[in-house]
């Protein structure tokens, strides 16, 4: 399974991802036209500061709030990614080929839940 990218349009306040890397994350800020650019950018403030190249501005105009001073890109929505369902990265983690001698087999999954209970009055 891929990771989610296209060029359908992004809205504000969606996650989302590089392409060219996964540990990039950031929210997008800004979607439409920068002064001097031609199409459709993506404003992006990452996570991580020092990810971008400016704090939402550009040539001087102001386009969104960045964090930090570099913390906000703009980016076309073709390097960015919305990334994959909690469904298929469970896919992608723990399913295996199996073998013909191993396709009769039950497996069995345990999962440990903490749970804690007050007794509020």
């Amino acid at each position: 399974m891929k990771a989610e990218s296209s060029n359908e349009s992004f809205i504000i306040g969606q996650r989302v991802h590089s392409l060219n890397d996964s540990r990039r994350v950031g929210t997008v800020k800004y979607v439409g036209d920068v002064e001097g650019y031609s199409g459709t950018w993506i404003g992006v403030d990452w996570d991580q500061d020092g990810d971008g190249k400016h704090n939402g501005s550009v040539n001087g105009v102001f386009y969104f709030n960045g964090r930090s001073q570099s913390s906000a890109s703009f980016v076309r929505s073709q390097n960015l990614s919305r990334g994959i369902t909690l469904l298929q990265a469970l896919e992608l983690r723990y399913r295996t080929i199996s073998t013909k001698d191993e396709e009769g087999l039950e497996r069995e999954c345990y999962i440990l839940v903490s749970v804690s209970f007050w007794n509020l009055k």
